[in-house]
């Protein structure tokens, strides 16, 4: 609960509030606004708009949706919960809320799609992952790894049948689709990694669940998507050298780790899971240490966006931008 207050009640705090604050106030003004974003993520932001919640409510509500679907994501086992705990709440729960909005909910909502392909409920996890990917496309990489091991091959040549005779019955629409991609990678391209070492922070943490994983996953056949996802956390390491597009894929690719950890941690033996728990409670305060210290640090000379944290109703105008 405190830490659901931390972002719910907070003011201009974190690095894209900002910019959501503002197309939140135009679509309250205007009903439109000149900035575009993911078609799902701007049917949300109206609908909360027209049900007469402020920007700065609305923006919270958002928040509030993200924590909801990840707690109903990781709600199946206590297991899965202290995954939840010790991993996603250092790793991604604070970017999820406060900075990256429309990723946090992407993600949160694609981990709902990939529980559904656990359940063979395909139908079902489709049309989570339609919603996951309108609110922001990088959701395509969180389920698609998952979905090239878990879903039979026929599906998958019905799935990208069906892609083909969407862009045939709508090329426009697949138009809106890649104009949005390229700006992406054109944004991308202008941002170089800061240093060499940009990115180690969460490959030795994906290489970390990896390794602890297979050592206590004693006995038990692990499927060749663990060796998928780490082949992907190390190429998006590399990519981090030249591009800034490298690190957020290296995040991409670290929370489909941490997914699969939690839909295969209840194989593990009774015997090695206290001991699997007390790394994964080293790494969590790892993380959080990283955490903390990356709010205090200075960016040319400006100060983290996270700080000095404010309430929204110390700000001028408490509900709107």
């Amino acid at each position: 609960m405190p830490a659901v207050l931390i972002f719910f009640l907070r003011g201009n705090v974190g690095t894209d509030t900002y910019y959501y604050l503002a197309l939140l106030d135009d679509y309250m003004r205007y009903g439109e606004s000149a900035a575009r974003y993911e078609p799902g993520f701007e049917f949300l932001g109206k609908t909360l708009i027209y049900l007469d919640l402020s920007p700065r409510i609305a923006l919270a509500t958002i928040g509030l949706i993200t924590t909801l679907l990840l707690c109903k994501s990781f709600a199946a086992s206590k297991r899965q919960m202290l995954v939840m705990t010790l991993l996603v709440f250092p790793l991604y729960f604070f970017d999820f809320t406060m900075n990256g909005i429309r990723y946090g909910l992407s993600f949160s909502l694609a981990a709902i799609s990939i529980d559904k392909l656990y359940l063979k409920k395909y139908r079902s996890a489709t049309i989570w992952a339609v919603i996951a990917i309108s609110m922001q496309y990088s959701a395509a990489l969180v389920i698609l790894p998952f979905i090239g091991a878990l879903v039979k091959k026929r599906y998958i040549f019905i799935f990208i049948s069906l892609i083909i005779l969407s862009y045939l019955a709508s090329p426009a629409l697949f138009s809106l689709f890649t104009d949005r991609i390229s700006g992406k990678t054109d944004a991308y391209s202008e941002i170089f990694s800061p240093s060499l070492f940009s990115g180690l922070a969460p490959l030795l943490t994906t290489l970390v669940i990896y390794i602890v994983f297979l050592y206590f996953n004693k006995g038990n056949l692990s499927s060749k998507l663990i060796h998928v996802i780490l082949v992907l956390e190390i190429f998006s390491f590399i990519m981090a050298k030249f591009t800034y597009a490298g690190l957020r894929f290296q995040g991409v690719f670290m929370f489909c780790m941490i997914l699969y950890l939690k839909h295969n941690i209840d194989i593990i033996s009774i015997g090695y899971i206290r001991k699997l728990i007390y790394i994964l409670i080293l790494l969590s305060i790892a993380s959080l240490m990283l955490f903390l210290k990356n709010i205090y640090v200075t960016v040319d000379g400006d100060m983290s966006p996270y700080l000095p944290y404010k309430f929204f109703w110390e700000e001028q105008r408490p509900y709107t931008l």
